[in-house]
Order: C-alpha cells, then structure tokens, then sequence
C-alpha cells in the first residue's frame, strides 16, 4: 500500500511538472538550445523529487512484484 500511494503521489506530481512545462512553452521548444536546456534541467529536477518522494512514502516497504 505503501508503494501504491508512492506511486499515485509521483504520477500527481509528474502531471504538474509537465503541466507547469506546457503552461512555459518548454515542451515545443526543441529548435532553441537554452529553452531545451532549461526543459533538461527541469526534468531532472523532477526526476530527483520523485526519487525523494518515493523513498519518504514508501520508505521501508519497497513495491513487490509477486506475492508471496
């Protein structure tokens, strides 16, 4: 359970990344290299948070793939 709230908390945020993204144009913007840079730097930023989220939600309950 704990990994599934992880999860949806993750999606949630991804969403409003890429929301905050579209809303500054930086998705359609692969022909300027700063905007795409900016786009990079953005996208790792919110890779690291997602990391950090799920390793605070999840913490010591890692996600099962089988049950056993």
């Amino acid at each position: 359970m704990y990994s599934f709230r992880a999860i949806v908390v993750m999606l949630i945020f991804s969403a409003a990344v890429y929301y905050g993204m579209g809303m500054l144009g930086l998705t359609a913007a692969h022909s300027d290299p700063l905007m795409a840079l900016a786009g990079a730097v953005v996208l790792l930023v919110a890779l690291i948070i997602n990391v950090w989220i799920y390793l605070k939600l999840a913490g010591e309950h890692p996600f099962k793939w089988f049950k056993e």
